[in-house]
């Protein structure tokens, strides 16, 4: 993982409303180090929770965070969240 935030996320973080009304849980970032990665969630309600591997959240347990993605292991099976377009 890099620290440099890639352009595409620069500029959603700079559009207004690009996070409202969302349905279900969205990964919001990603930070951390390789060995300690650290996921940013934004709830349905609006609340926002930083999550490690084994966290749980309202969709499931972390059981797996990448650069890019975030995996949630819930009772439909595991659930791959990816940062929003």
């Amino acid at each position: 993982m890099t620290s440099k935030t890639p352009p595409h996320v620069a500029a959603q973080a700079t559009q207004s409303g690009v996070l409202q009304n969302r349905a279900r849980l969205t990964l919001i970032g990603v930070m951390g180090s390789q060995k300690a990665p650290r996921a940013l969630l934004m709830t349905s309600s609006g609340r926002t929770l930083r999550v490690e591997l084994g966290d749980r959240t309202p969709s499931g347990k972390v059981v797996a965070i990448d650069a890019h993605s975030i995996v949630l292991n819930g009772g439909q099976g595991a659930t791959r969240l990816s940062m929003p377009n």
